[in-house]
């Protein structure tokens, strides 16, 4: 989930003025702030000190405008450091003062990043009904983009409670929003999701469609990290129906690019992706040394259910006893017990 920070709203020059601020009425209340339940890096904390000083100033001064503004650029470092449940006190409070403004996106905005929060914290019915409000209020505002995105935002949570067809509703939705705004990037990004669907329902043809029109615009936009996802996608459709060699160009491909990007659980994604092609070849050996090859880069990132899952998957290949003699072999040459 995209946050929709405040700085996008008409009142976020707020923040820029607080130095200046004169009227300070002492016994204003302060808003109770998120207690922190991660521990943040100094540099972080920091930062957030820094913003607690201009939101107590912004409140003795009775700075509604300004308040929400902090407030939300708090939760915003909360939720983009894995702190969802502070971060999600910290929004609440903002959604709180922005009502109070009457300013359709800037409500909608606070709705989202709410409902962003909730969905961290696994919490799928509060998600929706926050992004659902925000549906017209980004209409209200004349905002075809955002509105787009929150209907994908919908459609996500859909997937994750495991209903793909209430995801594709909402995807189909979003979809011709984007084009009309003009936003490539987001009409890739819900192509991609939607041959998702497709891929759920096994069906080739229309996965393999929807996938390859997602990778004609990334790359149009040289966009790496949505070509290497499209390409793992389309090489997980081509594994899906036994073309093994072919998903292993293609996942090998994608983990180039994500290497040159720097995404860790990318390439753990697929590496694991490329173990399951192997040992479906029935080659133990390649499959173990990408099992082994994702698994730190999962725990690096602190995926904690991809460890599981590619630890599960080295465990099959070891219950297979046609796989006995190439693991020996790799475990001869590694000189240690493989398994984590």
């Amino acid at each position: 989930m995209v946050l929709r920070t405040l700085a996008l709203v008409s009142f976020a020059g707020a923040i820029a003025v607080l130095p200046g601020l004169t009227a300070v009425a002492q016994n204003s209340k302060l808003p109770d702030l998120p207690h922190r339940s991660v521990r943040l890096a100094p540099e972080l904390e920091i930062r957030i000190a820094e913003l607690r000083d201009r939101l107590n100033v912004a409140t003795r001064a009775k700075n509604t405008h300004a308040q929400a503004v902090i407030l939300n650029r708090i939760g915003a470092l909360y939720y983009t450091h894995a702190d969802a449940a502070d971060a999600l006190n910290a929004f609440v409070q903002t959604l709180t003062l922005v009502r109070k403004f009457n300013q359709p996106a800037a409500e909608a905005t606070a709705l989202c990043d709410v409902a962003a929060s909730h969905f961290a914290l696994g919490h799928a019915e509060e998600a929706l009904d926050a992004y659902k409000g925000a549906l017209p209020l980004w209409r209200s505002a004349g905002n075809k983009d955002h509105e787009a995105a929150t209907l994908g935002d919908i459609g996500e949570v859909f997937r994750a409670l495991n209903d793909p067809d209430e995801a594709l509703h909402f995807d189909l939705q979003s979809l011709p929003l984007h084009i009309e705004a003009g936003n490539r990037a987001g009409q890739a990004a819900v192509l991609n999701n939607i041959g998702l669907v497709y891929f759920a329902r096994h069906d080739r043809k229309k996965a393999l469609d929807y996938f390859n029109q997602a990778l004609s615009i990334y790359q149009a936009l040289d966009n790496k990290a949505g070509k290497a996802t499209t390409l793992n996608n389309i090489g997980g459709v081509h594994n899906q129906f036994g073309e093994r060699q072919k998903a292993l160009e293609l996942f090998s491909m994608a983990l180039t690019l994500l290497k040159e990007i720097g995404d860790q659980k990318g390439q753990a994604i697929t590496l694991n992706n490329m173990g399951l092609a192997y040992a479906h070849l029935g080659d133990a050996a390649r499959a173990l040394a990408c099992y082994n090859q994702a698994i730190p880069a999962y725990q690096a990132v602190g995926d904690q259910e991809g460890f599981e899952a590619a630890t599960r998957n080295i465990h099959a290949l070891y219950a297979d006893r046609r796989n006995s003699a190439a693991l020996a072999t790799q475990a001869a040459v590694n000189g240690k017990n493989i398994l984590p």
